[in-house]
């Protein structure tokens, strides 16, 4: 779930969406519109720009289909954080 009040609010207008990530394998990670069409250029053909991402990197991004939670990406919300949550 996003933490951020443009892409919540898209949320709330559309219901829940099912996306990629704004960047292309093993390049970095954008943090601004800007920087999305930079890398992306000519491959996408629009970019909501709902201001610079808070704290300047991407989300984390966590597969839950196993039986305990594998850290894809790494983000703002620790491994541990992830962890005790998902023992609760």
């Amino acid at each position: 779930m996003p933490d951020h009040p443009f892409a919540l609010e898209l949320l709330r207008q559309t219901g829940p969406l099912a996306v990629t990530s704004a960047n292309i394998s093993n390049q970095s990670d954008p943090t601004t519109a800007e920087q999305v069409l930079e890398q992306l250029d000519g491959r996408i053909d629009l970019v909501l720009d709902g201001g610079e991402s808070p704290g300047g990197q991407p989300s984390t991004l966590v597969d839950c289909t196993g039986s305990r939670p594998n850290i894809l990406r790494a983000g703002p919300i620790s491994e541990t954080e992830i962890l005790k949550t998902s023992l609760d």
